[in-house]
């Protein structure tokens, strides 16, 4: 992590990989919270880490935490799979980062 600030477009392009995941009946049951460095809920997703994490994530651009509804939206009965589906929702974001970090010659995120 170099440090620099993440823009609005490219965390956007993360969040638009992530919503290509596929999902059961097509719910995208996951929503992603976050907070970029330097704004008023940086501290909050900060200090939701542990210690030993806050010192590897100081220089951040962006904290995501991603959340799961445990029914479906459609008809209220359980999704027994809604960890899966949010866990491929977060595959691609880090997928994304990646194919995108290596075009720098550091790792922007």
């Amino acid at each position: 992590m170099s440090g620099e600030p993440i823009s609005e477009r490219e965390m956007l392009t993360l969040f638009e990989a992530a919503r290509w995941a596929p999902s059961t009946f097509n719910e995208q049951e996951w929503r992603f919270l976050y907070a970029r460095r330097d704004t008023p809920q940086w501290p909050i997703f900060f200090g939701l880490l542990a210690e030993g994490n806050q010192k590897w994530c100081v220089r951040a651009a962006l904290l995501s935490v991603i959340v799961a509804h445990k029914v479906f939206q459609r008809n209220g009965q359980p999704n027994p799979v809604h960890v899966f589906d949010t866990g491929a929702a977060y595959e691609n974001w880090p997928c994304k980062a990646r194919r995108w970090a290596s075009s720098f010659t550091h790792a922007r995120l």
